[in-house]
């Protein structure tokens, strides 16, 4: 709930890219925001659906400004050309689907070529929020080059009601 609340009150004339996004949850809080326009991807057409049902159910219309696309999210991140101000991935922790570019996904081998993917996507003075549910992940040092910087901000990220205050971590990767 507080990231999405964070999405939320960042995304205000914002392009916002929302990876993994399975139902969608911060595209529709990027899209409460006002922000300029969002783009969902997500591998499953079903989670594609739920996401444009959540928009919908939100006051909210897929299209132009709200995209909403069933695809690999690496595939996307190597073929799109646009620039985000605002980009969350939250990948998952593995991956072995048959639908996917790379074979398989693990987010402790990967998650060094995947955070460049996504800075490569990111506008000049953009945000990257990285976050992750594998349990003792630990963010490589390579995985974020100068001059981009990371904060951790998992503890920001868990509602105070949570009882496992070790359920995700999460990074703000900035300039």
């Amino acid at each position: 709930r507080p990231t999405r609340a964070m999405v939320q009150a960042e995304a205000s004339g914002k392009r916002v890219l929302n990876l993994f996004a399975y139902t969608g949850s911060f595209t529709v809080y990027a899209a409460a925001g006002q922000a300029k326009a969002t783009t969902t991807v997500d591998l499953s057409k079903n989670y594609c659906e739920w996401a444009s049902r959540n928009l919908q159910h939100n006051g909210f219309h897929p299209g132009k400004q709200h995209r909403i696309l069933a695809q690999d999210c690496w595939q996307f991140l190597v073929e799109e050309k646009r620039q985000y101000d605002l980009i969350i991935c939250d990948p998952p922790t593995f991956s072995n689907s048959k639908r996917m570019a790379r074979g398989s996904f693990a987010v402790d081998r990967d998650h060094p070529e995947l955070i460049q993917a996504c800075l490569d996507r990111l506008a000049r003075g953009g945000t990257l929020i990285f976050s992750t549910n594998s349990r003792g992940f630990s963010l490589a040092k390579t995985a974020v080059p100068h001059p981009f910087t990371a904060t951790e901000i998992s503890q920001q990220t868990i509602p105070e009601d949570f009882r496992n205050d070790k359920i995700h971590r999460c990074w703000r990767i900035s300039t």
